[in-house]
């Protein structure tokens, strides 16, 4: 997730579940096959191929085309204040843009590090909730993730793209999964974790794996914020605050299978 400046386009609730024996679950983990880290499900794959394919318009179009593209798409936050219309998409961008800015991206690297998340910690969450309810969950993350923005950034001039507020909502149920009840992330090359229930938040937080990985995780995002040691912009981190507050909190209504089975997922 990148703010950039607009001239410039390169630029739960607690609750306690049962533990149902079973294979992918850690009582009962049966044989150990082990998962391929990119055995991706096919609407992820979908979804970088878009990413890869919006990025090669704009890389390959001239720079007027590339420009107005980039403008047309970013969250912008005074798009929403008055004369904001007059910016490239018009009304209609208004809207859109709260979703469309994560098919943007500033640089190959940008787009090589979201796309090397979502395969890794997307297609865990895409396995567990199915392809529409994927698709449905990655655009409110989108969204709050953009809102967070919005809030931080009121009236600035500034230029929101990337698609790693989504992934951090879709790492964030991966999390869940990937280190409930003494998971580690050697779990995710070892099986399908997808089945497994849930961690309850309350034991997530006391989970030492899981407090390692995040404090990692928020580290790199505060260390790398502004600097533009990994990409062109700054790294929005309070983007990537509300798509993980996301998936922590909405994973339960996009759970398919966590109602089906009645393990709550809380």
């Amino acid at each position: 997730m990148n703010e950039q400046k607009p001239d410039h386009p390169d630029h739960d609730r607690l609750g306690d579940e049962a533990r149902p024996d079973g294979p992918g679950y850690p009582s009962d983990p049966g044989p150990e096959v082990p998962e391929p880290l990119f055995n991706a499900p096919p609407v992820v794959l979908w979804l970088a191929g878009a990413f890869l394919a919006v990025h090669l318009v704009i890389q390959f179009a001239g720079d007027q085309l590339a420009n107005w593209l980039v403008l047309a798409l970013a969250f912008i936050p005074v798009r929403l204040m008055e004369g904001g219309a007059a910016l490239p998409g018009g009304e209609v961008a208004r809207v859109t843009q709260f979703v469309s800015y994560g098919f943007v991206h500033g640089d190959w690297m940008h787009l090589a590090m979201n796309s090397f998340w979502m395969l890794a910690f997307g297609s865990v969450a895409a396995r567990r909730l199915g392809a529409v309810n994927f698709l449905a969950f990655s655009a409110l993350a989108a969204v709050v993730a953009a809102s967070f923005s919005l809030a931080l950034n009121w009236g600035q001039e500034l230029v929101l793209v990337g698609a790693s507020g989504a992934i951090a909502g879709q790492m964030a149920i991966a999390v869940r999964l990937i280190f409930a009840h003494g998971g580690t992330l050697r779990t995710i090359m070892q099986r399908d974790v997808s089945q497994a229930p849930p961690e309850p938040l309350i034991r997530l937080f006391s989970n030492r794996s899981a407090v390692i990985f995040l404090v990692i995780w928020l580290g790199i995002d505060v260390l790398t914020a502004g600097s533009g040691i990994l990409t062109e912009g700054r790294i929005a981190w309070e983007a990537h605050l509300g798509g993980f507050l996301t998936g922590l909190l909405a994973f339960p209504l996009f759970d398919r299978r966590g109602r089906q089975h009645n393990w709550g997922g809380h």
